[in-house]
């Protein structure tokens, strides 16, 4: 094949010195019908095949390993051929004599696909926004741990809104919207979403989508419509594909080492606001200049926020507990086993109601088969069973500051004692706890441990009428200075042991 030389000689020889194309061709070797295509073709030359190259080794498989691919189609994802299983089935089956790279090419030109083609898409100011979780490893308290990333990213100004949360579910799915939504001051007219279970129930014909009711909920509140991919089309929301990727790569990299998801939050914030200062592309603005002229086409907030919970319904146990999620939470004894209760899943906490009474609140937890007990919903009981108090398994978990402790050790070897001691327990639904834990410390110091003697001394801190500050007498008074000596009681204590000897 000719180079782009031998053209540029051929015409030089040609049009500059004026040859004919005979004497060219009898010069330089090369035909007439050479010449004058040269003397035509102004493009590089390219080799071109005028039939396909034969592969001796793997055309006599092809039809077969095409078949096998087509009926891949057919088959659980899960359960397809790979290369290297084609090329075990090969040799076994029909004595293959090529090697495995052999049969990995072949398989991936068979597989290969034509480059989609996409249309530029400009979408109008805070008429769209895009929605999808992505996951992350951080080090939370020197353990690794998985988090769920909230993205959202608003179509327009590309702002967007990044949040991790422990778990993907509905109360966490709620939370990430009303979270996103405050912190962008308004709400997208329309969300784009892939059909996850916790907000499409069941996919119908077309676009149509039966949803979740606390989706529905979500969407009446805050007024906003729903827009659903095709499934297995991430590309149809690629902006917040991109955003779970650049989140993941440029926010969480290095590993952030944390002690709480608070903390990490924080630092997503500000990693939300530190983007502002970005180019949009074909603007000449930033993000935030491009925000602030969007978001008074979106819509407004409501005036409250919606509740981000998940109800179930629960029953109570014989142990005054309630099971969910694998976890164990109690409830007040004054309430029977085996009532029929509402509990509601927040991201952060778990409330329990009787109706429209609210019994109890307790931080969620996320370990699986723990109790998790607050000891004054059993006091009611241990006031009636107070031999139970010292195995009680809720206190020993509450783990009491040490004069609880230093208490009920001298309180269990007297009479009524382990009683007096869950006396002083029921003071927390009084008083705060820190005054109740000062009035002890004081208690002890004055040798005073009696209930009656710690509640007068709670009254003392609480109680305006017992702050009588001392009397104080000017230096000229006529009214007469008695002093008088504080009695000793111990006497009494001495009387006591007499009458109890004879």
């Amino acid at each position: 094949m000719l180079q782009m030389a031998n053209y540029e000689f051929i015409k030089k020889q040609h049009h500059l010195l004026g040859k004919s194309i005979r004497e060219i061709s009898r010069e330089t070797g090369y035909s007439r019908q050479v010449i004058r295509k040269a003397l035509t073709f102004t493009e590089i030359p390219k080799y071109q095949l005028t039939k396909p190259k034969s592969c001796p080794v793997s055309d006599p498989v092809k039809e077969t390993v095409q078949q096998w691919l087509r009926h891949d189609g057919l088959m659980p994802v899960k359960q397809r051929h790979t290369a290297k299983r084609i090329f075990d089935r090969l040799v076994a089956e029909y004595g293959f004599q090529g090697g495995e790279s052999t049969v990995r090419h072949l398989v991936r030109t068979l597989k290969a696909k034509p480059p989609e083609a996409y249309v530029p898409l400009e979408f109008p100011p805070g008429a769209f926004a895009q929605f999808d979780w992505g996951e992350a490893h951080i080090s939370c308290g020197g353990k690794m741990m998985k988090v769920q990333l909230f993205c959202m990213r608003l179509a327009n100004s590309r702002k967007f809104f990044v949040k991790a949360f422990p778990h993907q579910k509905q109360e966490a799915l709620l939370q990430g919207h009303v979270d996103a939504f405050a912190y962008f001051g308004a709400v997208p007219k329309t969300i784009t979403y892939d059909n996850l279970k916790t907000v499409v129930k069941r996919i119908l014909e077309g676009s149509s989508r039966e949803e979740q009711e606390l989706f529905i909920q979500l969407r009446a509140h805050y007024l906003f419509d729903s827009r659903f991919c095709e499934p297995a089309k991430g590309n149809q929301k690629g902006q917040v594909e991109h955003l779970v990727r650049y989140a993941r790569q440029n926010f969480l990299v290095p590993m952030p080492e944390v002690r709480s998801l608070d903390e990490l939050n924080v630092h997503l914030l500000a990693a939300c606001d530190a983007f502002e200062q970005h180019p949009v592309p074909r603007t000449g603005q930033t993000v935030g200049e491009r925000f602030d002229q969007e978001r008074p086409f979106m819509l407004p907030l409501p005036t409250q926020p919606l509740p981000c919970c998940r109800t179930v319904s629960v029953k109570s146990n014989s142990l005054s507990m309630v099971h969910f999620d694998r976890n164990a939470y109690s409830v007040p004894v004054t309430h029977a086993a085996n009532s029929r209760l509402w509990l509601k899943a927040f991201v952060n906490r778990i409330e329990i109601y009787e109706g429209t009474e609210r019994l109890a609140t307790h931080d969620r937890c996320y370990d699986k088969d723990q109790e998790i007990l607050d000891y004054d919903h059993y006091l009611d009981l241990l006031l009636k069973r107070p031999g139970a108090v010292l195995y009680a398994r809720t206190l020993h978990l509450q783990e009491l500051p040490p004069i609880y402790q230093d208490l009920l050790l001298l309180w269990q070897r007297r009479a009524g004692g382990l009683k007096d001691f869950v006396r002083v327990l029921l003071l927390h639904r009084e008083y705060d706890r820190t005054l109740v834990e000062e009035a002890l410390i004081e208690a002890r110091r004055r040798n005073m441990l009696q209930v009656d003697a710690i509640v007068q001394l709670l009254h003392q801190r609480t109680l305006p009428q017992h702050r009588i500050p001392p009397l104080q007498l000017p230096p000229d008074s006529s009214i007469p200075r008695v002093t008088v000596t504080q009695p000793n009681l111990r006497q009494y204590n001495e009387l006591t042991k007499r009458s109890m000897v004879h």
